[in-house]
C-alpha cells in the first residue's frame, strides 16, 4: 500500500524559532515531537505529502483543492517572510481526487500557516518531495478521509497524509479566548480517545466542540478515516492556553506486509523458496505472535501462540499467516480472489507476566491469558468492543470453554502490533 503514513500535528508559528525567538522553548515537547514524526516520514522515503489545513479555504459542502503545478507561501505574517517553501505539486494525485471525489473545489491561493509550519518541520528533517494540499472538510470529514485514503493507496509513490490542526484555545484564562470548562475537558478527550478508544473521539457532541474553541477536530477525524493504526500520542501541551497534540496515527510496516506475501505464496502455488524476508531485525528473534486478516473490516482469520515455537519471529509469521487464512475454524478457507480486500495487521507478543487479580488488567494496554487445567484462552489487547476487563476476562473465558463463574489463572501481556 502506498499510503505509509498518517500523523496529526499542531500549527502554532510560535514553534518556530525565527519566529518564537525564544519563546518556543516553553512548548519543547511539541517541538520535539513534531521533530520525531518528520523524522519518521523521511525514513519512510516518503516521496508525496498530502496536507489538510483548517485554514486553507473551506467549503461548507465538499473540500478544497489547492490547485497549480507548484505551491508557494512563506511566514510574513508573523515576521518571518524568509522562510519560504515552494513545492512542486503531485499531479497524479491531484487529478485523482478531483475525478473521484464530486464536490471538490479548486482554488488557487499561497500556502497557509497550517501548511507552512508542518512543512517547515519536514524541510528540517531533510525531506523533499511533491506537495498536495487539501482545506479541511466541515461536514462527513471521517468519509472525505476515507475516500482520500484509498486514493493515496493507489499510488504508485509512497505517500503521508499529515492532518493539521490545534486543539482547544480556552485552556488558560490568558489564552486566546480566554478559559472554558469546555476547553480542557475537550482536549481531554481527544487525547483519552487516542490512546484507548477513538470511538470517544467520534462521539463528542457539537455544543462542546463549538465551546472548547478548537479548529482541529475535522482535520483528526480525516486522520482517522484515512487509515488507524496503532496510535502514538507523542505529546500533549498547552502552555500558552492553546493545545498541541502531537500523533502518530498509522504506519506502515514491512512485517505485515510479509504476512500477506506469506499467505499470498500459499494460495497462488508460488514457491516459497523466493520469499523475500524483510531486513527487520526484529523477524530475526524468536517472538510469538498473532496474525489477524479483516474483510471490510469484520474479522476474517485471526491465529497465533502464546509463546513462540518456531525458530524466529519471520517463520512464526508465515506458518500463522497461512493457518489464519486457512485453518481458523470460525471461517471459511480464504481464496485468492479475496486477497486485494483484506488487511493484515501482526501482533508481536511480549512476555507474559503473572497476576492474581483485575486490578492488574487494562484491555487497552495489556491482553491476558486465562488458563483452568488445561484449558487455555487469550485476547490481545486493544479491540474494538472490548473496553472493561470484565468483558476481557469472560471473552478469554469463553474462547477456553471456561465458564464464567470458573476460577482461573491470569497472565497479562503487551503487544506490538504491526499493520501493512
Amino acid at each position: 500500500m502506498s499510503l505509509v503514513y498518517v500523523g496529526f500535528v499542531p500549527h502554532p508559528a510560535i514553534l518556530i524559532p525565527d519566529v518564537a525567538r525564544g519563546e518556543e522553548k516553553a512548548c519543547q515537547k511539541t517541538v520535539d515531537a513534531f521533530t520525531k514524526l518528520a523524522q519518521e516520514i523521511v525514513k519512510m522515503n516518503v516521496k508525496t505529502v498530502l496536507i489538510v489545513s483548517p485554514h486553507a479555504p473551506l467549503t461548507r459542502r465538499g473540500m478544497t483543492l489547492l490547485s497549480g503545478d507548484r505551491l508557494t507561501g512563506s511566514l510574513w505574517r508573523f515576521g518571518a517572510g524568509h522562510i519560504r517553501f515552494d513545492y512542486e505539486t503531485d499531479k497524479n494525485i491531484m487529478e485523482a481526487i478531483k475525478e473521484k471525489i464530486a464536490d471538490i473545489k479548486e482554488t488557487e491561493v499561497e500556502l497557509d500557516h497550517g501548511v507552512m509550519v508542518p512543512l517547515y518541520f519536514l524541510r528540517q528533517a531533510g525531506w523533499e518531495g511533491k506537495l498536495v494540499v487539501l482545506g479541511m472538510p466541515l461536514e462527513n470529514a471521517e468519509e472525505y478521509g476515507k475516500k482520500v485514503g484509498l486514493i493515496l493507496n493507489d499510488s504508485s509513490e509512497r505517500c503521508a497524509l499529515v492532518a493539521s490542526g490545534d486543539l482547544s484555545h480556552r485552556l488558560k484564562e490568558d489564552g486566546p479566548y480566554g478559559l472554558h470548562p469546555s476547553g480542557p475537558k475537550f482536549d481531554s478527550l481527544i487525547v483519552k480517545g487516542l490512546k484507548k478508544d477513538t470511538t470517544l473521539i467520534r462521539t463528542i457532541p457539537s455544543d462542546l466542540l463549538e465551546e472548547a474553541g478548537q479548529c482541529g477536530y475535522y482535520s483528526l477525524l480525516f486522520a482517522l478515516g484515512a487509515r488507524e493504526g496503532s496510535i502514538k500520542v507523542f505529546s500533549y501541551e498547552g502552555p500558552f492556553g492553546v493545545g498541541y497534540l502531537v500523533a502518530e496515527i498509522y504506519r506502515s510496516s514491512p512485517i505485515a506486509g510479509f504476512a500477506r506475501e506469506c499467505l499470498t505464496y500459499h494460495l497462488t502455488a508460488q514457491a516459497f523458496d523466493k520469499l523475500v524476508i524483510p531486513g527487520d531485525p526484529l523477524l530475526k528473534e524468536r517472538k510469538s505472535c498473532f496474525v489477524t486478516l479483516k474483510k471490510d473490516g469484520q474479522l476474517r482469520g485471526c491465529i497465533g501462540t502464546v509463546q513462540p515455537v518456531r525458530e524466529n519471529l519471520a517463520s512464526e509469521i508465515k506458518h500463522n499467516a497461512i493457518a489464519a487464512g486457512t485453518q481458523d475454524p470460525r471461517f471459511w478457507p480464504v481464496e485468492a480472489k479475496e486477497l486485494p480486500l483484506i488487511t493484515f495487521s501482526v501482533d508481536v507478543l511480549g512476555d507474559l507476566e503473572k497476576i492474581n487479580s483485575y486490578e492488574e488488567l487494562d484491555p487497552q494496554k495489556y491482553g491476558v491469558v486465562v488458563r483452568r487445567g488445561g484449558r487455555v484462552g487469550l485476547l490481545l489487547p486493544h479491540l474494538e468492543g472490548v473496553n472493561t476487563v470484565e468483558e476481557q476476562v469472560r471473552i478469554a473465558k469463553q474462547k477456553a470453554g471456561i465458564a464464567p463463574h470458573e476460577e482461573v489463572e491470569m497472565w497479562r501481556f503487551e503487544v506490538e502490533r504491526f499493520f501493512e
